[in-house]
């Protein structure tokens, strides 16, 4: 399952592009409605790769 984050209300949701036929690159506007608000446009957001961390 690929991340997004909704382009209006910032909430995260979950999207199988594999399985779908599609490719995103990271931080890509595509047309994948929010199911939270409903919103029309989201944003590509990929889990962060084992072992890297934001947490310092």
């Amino acid at each position: 399952m690929d991340r997004f984050q909704c382009a209006s209300c910032g909430e995260n949701f979950y999207f199988d592009l594999e399985l779908e036929g599609m490719t995103a690159e990271v931080g890509e506007k595509m047309a994948l409605a929010c199911p939270h608000c409903e919103h029309a446009w989201s944003y590509y957001r990929p889990e962060e790769e084992a072992g890297e961390s934001t947490l310092h």
